[in-house]
């Protein structure tokens, strides 16, 4: 808890979003654990909501803290993808609950600490993420820099902006 209330949540959503992806603690347990009226309680408050078990790497969690900072909401961490068909199309880093849009965070390990080979992985990467395009989502594809550049966010949430703007009202207007 030190953690989170002496240091920025792009600092310590990994670390909390890591010990409940582990079971080490529970978010009723941060909760629990967080002095009120104590310097950087906001701080901390933030981070524990913000912290997410599905998060399942650090640049996930950072995304997250982004997306805050951003006003970038309903982004859903670790969702299915179906088409209109009901095939499976892959598994997002985040897809917004309403809206075709989806952000993967994009490190090496997939293509270097699998069984398969770094062209398999690139390989599958690639199928999925033409199947998706292919099914009409907007996708975001970042990587560790983009985690501390602004304009990535901006673009996320001016395509958010657009997409709801065009979305059909609930009598289909």
């Amino acid at each position: 808890m030190d953690i989170a209330r002496d240091y920025e949540p792009e600092f310590s959503v990994p670390l909390l979003s890591d010990a409940l992806r582990r079971r080490l603690v529970s978010k009723e347990e941060l909760w629990a654990a967080l002095p009120p009226a104590h310097r950087g309680c906001r701080t901390a408050a933030l981070a524990i909501s913000l912290a997410d078990e599905n998060h399942e790497s650090a640049a996930e969690s950072i995304t997250a803290v982004k997306f805050h900072r951003f006003d970038i909401t309903g982004m859903v961490p670790q969702v299915e993808t179906f088409d209109s068909a009901g095939n499976f199309l892959g598994r997002n880093d985040f897809r917004h609950e309403k809206l075709e849009l989806i952000v993967e965070c994009h490190g090496v390990g997939k293509y270097f600490m699998g069984r398969n080979n770094p062209d398999e992985a690139s390989r599958k990467n690639h199928e999925r993420h033409m199947k998706l395009l292919n099914a009409g989502y907007r996708i975001f594809n970042l990587v560790w820099a983009d985690l501390f550049r602004p304009h990535e966010f901006i673009k996320i949430k001016a395509e958010l902006d657009t997409l709801a703007k065009n979305e059909p009202d609930q009598h289909g207007k």
